[in-house]
């Protein structure tokens, strides 16, 4: 019996491709789903694109803002928990899924309000504060990483893994640390400290290596100019890569930003990684996340800060290795998962059922 469902959270795509997954493999099955975002995250232009129904609403973050700013902020909590429910009432909506974000906030409680289930998915190895907050009222968690129980009820995690799309599990190449491809990603916005180190490091690179740059839009120019004067062997430069399975599919190293469904997507195809994470302050998230991955053995961790381009060469020398990259790549084989998108629907809808 189709069910009336509603995907909130969002802001970076972090949180909202996740999202996008979950609404696609719930709409697929026949239910009708209604995305509530912000008008200001990547959902609000995502969600109608790929045919899912979309309303913005307005609330903001507490964390590291000022006394003022939270009091605003709690009232418009207020207001949008009132507008939340109504909203819910209306579409007579069976149940929320919560994906993370200060915006899933109030609707994720306007549902517990109003006795419908919610049900959260989070992402990363350490839990922000809202998520924090939402696994109390929560039925079930899908967790991307097991580690992250530990902010939350045992007894409601589900280690399902990150809702990554189908191309990260189909034609999975076997892997060889003689193929020399090296992709540089910095997420979708591109990373300037990643672009900075590699460039002025162009000469550390053998020529006989091949490197592919996802240099994020503000960068791209000056990137391609760089390796252009200062690079021997082959170089493709790009604002954003769209095929990013493929890249990952065809390179022997990436060095990368370590966001939790870039981490989950390097898993699945087995590349191993110099991760820099995005320095943050209080949740380092990103950190977390990368030194998940060094601990089982298929990641190194180089963290900005003094002497960062130092040790990132030091630690690019040792990685490229091709003894040391076929020891990584054979550490990913145990951290596999099947599709967690398939597993997240199945719960939800045998949970409603």
């Amino acid at each position: 019996m189709s069910k009336n469902i509603v995907i909130t959270g969002g802001g970076t795509g972090g949180h909202v491709f996740p999202a996008l997954a979950i609404a696609e493999e719930l709409q697929k099955r026949g239910n009708s789903i209604l995305y509530i975002g912000s008008d200001r995250g990547l959902e609000a232009r995502l969600a109608p694109q790929r045919g899912i129904r979309f309303v913005a609403i307005k609330t903001g973050p507490v964390k590291n803002q000022s006394i003022i700013r939270i009091i605003k902020t709690l009232f418009q909590l207020v207001r949008a928990t009132a507008w939340s429910a109504g909203m819910l009432r209306k579409e007579k909506i069976d149940a929320v899924v919560g994906v993370g974000g200060y915006i899933s906030v109030p609707v994720c409680l306007a549902a517990f309000l109003l006795r419908r289930p919610v049900y959260l998915q989070e992402q990363n190895v350490s839990v922000g504060i809202a998520n924090r907050f939402l696994g109390k009222i929560s039925r079930k968690i899908f967790l991307g990483f097991p580690e992250a129980s530990r902010f939350f009820d045992p007894k409601k995690c589900v280690n399902t893994g990150n809702p990554i799309r189908k191309d990260f599990f189909e034609n999975l190449p076997p892997y060889s640390a003689n193929k020399k491809t090296l992709l540089v990603l910095g997420g979708s916005q591109g990373a300037r400290s990643i672009n900075q180190v590699l460039t002025q490091g162009l000469d550390k690179i053998p020529a006989d290596w091949t490197i592919v740059h996802q240099t994020g839009t503000s960068d791209a120019e000056s990137v391609k100019a760089a390796y252009a004067s200062g690079f021997r062997g082959k170089a493709q430069v790009s604002p954003f890569i769209e095929d990013i399975a493929t890249a990952m599919k065809e390179a022997s190293v990436v060095v990368s930003r370590s966001g939790a469904i870039t981490v989950s997507e390097l898993v699945q195809i087995g590349r191993p990684t110099l991760f820099v994470p995005f320095p943050r302050q209080g949740q380092n998230d990103q950190t977390d996340n990368a030194q998940w991955l060094a601990r089982q053995g298929g990641a190194v961790v180089v963290e900005q800060g003094e002497g960062f381009a130092e040790r990132f060469w030091t630690a690019m020398e040792k990685l490229c290795a091709p003894e040391s990259l076929q020891k990584m790549a054979g550490s990913f084989s145990a951290l596999r998962r099947p599709p967690a998108i398939a597993s997240i629907g199945d719960q939800i809808l045998s949970d409603l059922s």
